[in-house]
């Protein structure tokens, strides 16, 4: 595992540790073996996954063993690279050469048009946000234009074909209207309709950034239990937040796993 140095990005490795001799101890996968259960397929699989720009390193190294169907939480403070990699992950952005990445099972960046198939983004500024100044039934009927063939008219949405959409993502919570203003939302719907509309695509992986967008830690707790729930249903997903306990600060349904993200001044020791 790296040392936390200046200008190093530090992570909290998914593979299993060392004993003191040096001797490596029983990963999960190996306990379902021995037990007869087959192990997890990986989601992601990074060794040395590093990005460097001329002004210095962006992210890495970082090691990765992401499962199948599991929530993973990227932890770092801001200009830690957290956003970079999520994009690396999905295919939208390409590492240093010399890095060995595989995303469901394609390796990137050869696979790149592939991956970005079966990837779907959300929460990333500039990217995925959505027009303050439309209705969500407007912005609901261009993300299934988007999705649909070129030569496909897309109808006005009415509020059962939102519901069709969303309500997988937002689960009991009450579901916004049509008519709705986007400005008018709170930012926990709209962090929500975002994801909702990223999951219209069915991807495979979803990766989410920036989830302290909704900055208040009580209201932020739901969009994290929602994002458990998408991963319960089998789609991989890894989100990213500034804190550094965060995991620690939420309550879960099974704990998430856990990459610590940071560069320079905030680098901290690896686990």
């Amino acid at each position: 595992m790296p040392t936390a140095a200046s200008n190093q990005s530090t992570t909290r490795h998914l593979t299993a540790p060392a004993t003191a001799d040096g001797t490596p101890t029983a990963s999960p996968g190996d306990a379902a073996a021995s037990a007869g259960t087959p192990a997890a397929t990986p989601a992601v699989v990074a060794r040395g996954l590093h990005l460097h720009t001329r002004r210095g390193i962006v992210y890495g190294p970082v090691d990765l063993d992401i499962p199948e169907g599991t929530l993973a939480v990227v932890q770092g403070p801001q200009g830690g690279g957290r956003s970079s990699l999520l994009l690396t992950l999905a295919g939208r952005m390409v590492p240093d050469s010399g890095c060995t990445l595989r995303v469901l099972g394609e390796t990137l960046p050869r696979r790149r048009t592939a991956v970005q198939k079966r990837v779907a983004i959300a929460g990333f500024h500039g990217i995925d946000d959505l027009d303050e100044a439309v209705t969500v039934g407007e912005a609901t009927r261009e993300r299934l234009a988007w999705l649909s063939p070129w030569h496909r008219r897309v109808p006005r949405v009415d509020q059962a074909t939102l519901a069709a959409l969303v309500a997988p993502v937002f689960g009991d919570r009450p579901l916004p209207r049509t008519e709705t203003l986007i400005w008018d939302l709170d930012e926990v719907d709209a962090m929500l309709l975002r994801i909702a509309f990223a999951m219209a695509q069915e991807p495979e992986l979803l990766v989410v950034d920036d989830v302290d967008q909704v900055h208040d830690s009580v209201r932020r707790q739901t969009v994290w239990a929602r994002l458990e729930a998408i991963a319960a249903t089998g789609t991989t997903v890894v989100a990213s937040v500034a804190s550094l306990d965060e995991v620690s600060r939420m309550h879960w349904a099974g704990r998430p796993e856990q990459i610590t993200l940071a560069t320079g001044p905030h680098a901290v020791p690896a686990a």
